[in-house]
C-alpha cells in the first residue's frame, strides 16, 4: 500500500472529476459536525475546519489555504494548534512537501495546522492513505455540504488504486 511519496503528482484536469465526486455521506447542517468530537479528525479546507472551530472541536490535523472557492480570502485561523506548518503544493498536485507533512503531523503529539501556499483540495488523498483506522477525514464540497470519510482498509485500497493510476504503476 502507498505510504510514501517520492515526486510530486499532477492530477490532469480530466480525472480531477474523479477526486472530487460525491461522497457517500454528505452533513448539510453545520451543527451535526459535533458527534466527530469522539474520533480523531482531519479537516481539509478553510470552511470546514472554521467550522469545527466554531462547535469549539480543533481537529488532529487541519489543513488550510485561507482560500475558499479559489478567490475569496479568508482571515487567518485562530491560534488553536500546537504545531503550525507551512508548505508549497501547487493546484491540482500533491507534493512531496505537503505529503511529508501530513504524515508528520499524524505521527506528532497534539494538533497541528498545515497552511498551504497553493491548494490544499488534493489534501485530503494523503490523509485518508495515512490516517490511522477509524480516522474521519472531512473537506468542504462548495455549495453543497461536507464530504464525510471514515478511514478503514476499503477505502484506503479505494484511494490507492487510484493513486496508483495516477503515478503510472
Amino acid at each position: 500500500m502507498q505510504s510514501k511519496l517520492d515526486k510530486d503528482v499532477v492530477i490532469p484536469t480530466e480525472l480531477r472529476q474523479l477526486f472530487s465526486a460525491m461522497p457517500d455521506v454528505l452533513i448539510t447542517k453545520e451543527s451535526q459536525i459535533e458527534f466527530l468530537t469522539s474520533k480523531i479528525l482531519i479537516t481539509v479546507g478553510d470552511v470546514v475546519t472554521a467550522t469545527a472551530l466554531k462547535y469549539r472541536i480543533v481537529p488532529k490535523l487541519s489543513v488550510v489555504d485561507f482560500k475558499t472557492k479559489r478567490d475569496e480570502i479568508l482571515p487567518s485561523m485562530p491560534n488553536r494548534w500546537d504545531n503550525n506548518i507551512k508548505v508549497r503544493n501547487p493546484a491540482g498536485s500533491i507534493s512531496v512537501e505537503l505529503w511529508n507533512s501530513i504524515e508528520f503531523a499524524l505521527k506528532s503529539k497534539g494538533n497541528t495546522l498545515i497552511e498551504v501556499d497553493g491548494e490544499e483540495d488534493l489534501a485530503s488523498i494523503p490523509a485518508i492513505l495515512l490516517a490511522p483506522d477509524g480516522a474521519i477525514v472531512i473537506y468542504g464540497v462548495p455549495d453543497k455540504g461536507i464530504a464525510v470519510y471514515e478511514v478503514g482498509d476499503h477505502l484506503r485500497q479505494l484511494v490507492n488504486r487510484d493513486m496508483e493510476k495516477l503515478r503510472g504503476i
